[in-house]
């Protein structure tokens, strides 16, 4: 497997504000930075996307499909090297605590990064005598098949912020480049319309003036021949 497909996936509490220790361990020192960082869209998305541009990290942004969120959680862990997950072990039946369990199921090396206490977890352990770099250069990836069991009682805040169906998504886009096009059209036909007008007030007053000058030629011929 190569290095360029691994993805890191980052999981946080639904309250979570300490983005300072987020940008301690979301930094290429730590993680290779050919890995893809993984985060689900929600309210902390923009604070992630910072931390990852300002580290030049990958980021892909995954959503929480509303009715199929077996298949999501499933597609979020394939391929999956490790998941970081940033709890402070006061929020349960969420996103946190079940990505907690889904790691244990499936065999996939977790941390875990709380603001009470000074290191980390490593697969449930904690620890005080290794880095969190050095840990994660010794993480073999092992392919293996996904399963995931949502419990029902698990609350999903994050996904009101998720996108839309990527079908209306696209039709969005397509009905909006169409009416600037629409747009572009009527401005370019009131514009060729009154470019036209505006030739033909000039070939008018062309014109007029061209019989002016003819009259007043005219008119000097006559007083030429005259004084003869």
């Amino acid at each position: 497997m190569l290095k360029y497909t691994m993805n890191v996936l980052v999981i946080n509490d639904y309250n979570w504000d300490n983005f300072a220790l987020v940008s301690k361990r979301l930094n290429p020192r730590c993680i290779d930075p050919n890995h893809k960082i993984n985060y689900f869209y929600g309210k902390c998305m923009q604070y992630i996307s910072n931390i990852c541009n300002q580290n030049m990290m990958q980021l892909h942004r995954r959503p929480i499909i509303e009715g199929k969120i077996k298949e999501s959680f499933e597609d979020s862990l394939k391929f999956t090297k490790f998941c970081i997950i940033f709890h402070n072990f006061i929020e349960y039946n969420t996103i946190s605590s079940l990505f907690i369990d889904l790691c244990k199921d499936n065999k996939i090396p977790y941390f875990i990064f709380s603001e009470h206490c000074e290191k980390f977890y490593f697969n449930g352990e904690y620890n005080t005598s290794d880095k969190f770099k050095n840990v994660v250069r010794k993480i073999e990836f092992t392919e293996s098949s996904v399963n995931v069991i949502v419990p029902n009682y698990i609350v999903y805040p994050q996904v009101k912020t998720c996108p839309k169906n990527i079908e209306e998504i696209v039709d969005n886009i397509r009905n909006t480049y169409q009416k600037l096009k629409d747009e572009k059209d009527s401005k370019s036909i009131i514009y060729s319309e009154k470019i036209i007008k505006d030739k033909k007030k000039l070939i008018k007053s062309n014109k007029e003036m061209n019989y002016i000058d003819f009259m007043n030629n005219k008119i000097k011929w006559k007083e030429t021949i005259s004084k003869r």
